[in-house]
């Protein structure tokens, strides 16, 4: 039976999902802008990771005829499109909670910052 790693943290999110947007202070919105941002980082930290293991990968298999290294380089030439996946997956899954989040809010900027009618 597969039990979630992260329970609490669930938990968590679906108690902010039923907090009424309404009652967001600015601190709130920079909050989820900068949650975004880092959902960003992380997946260009992953992308660049996928790189540096594939370039390595492909230089000890091809510079180094030891066995050992070249099972090594073989290793990380596996683990390079496995931390692609995993990156996407992560940034996926941080996109559609945050998408979750702003659903059914058709004004999405906070009160402060809404033009003057």
């Amino acid at each position: 039976m597969h039990m979630p790693r992260f329970k609490h943290l669930d938990a968590h999110r679906q108690r902010f999902h039923r907090y009424p947007r309404n009652k967001y202070i600015i601190r709130d919105w920079l909050a989820h802008d900068r949650t975004v941002a880092a959902n960003k980082r992380t997946l260009y930290s992953s992308l660049r990771t996928t790189l540096d293991l594939g370039i390595a990968g492909l230089i000890l298999v091809r510079f180094f005829h030891h066995p050992a290294i070249i099972g090594l380089g073989i290793i990380f030439l596996l683990l390079s499109p496995t931390a692609l996946f995993y990156g996407l997956y992560r940034y996926r899954k941080v996109q559609s909670h945050y998408r979750m989040l702003s659903a059914g809010s058709p004004d999405l900027l906070p009160p402060a910052l809404r033009k003057a009618s």
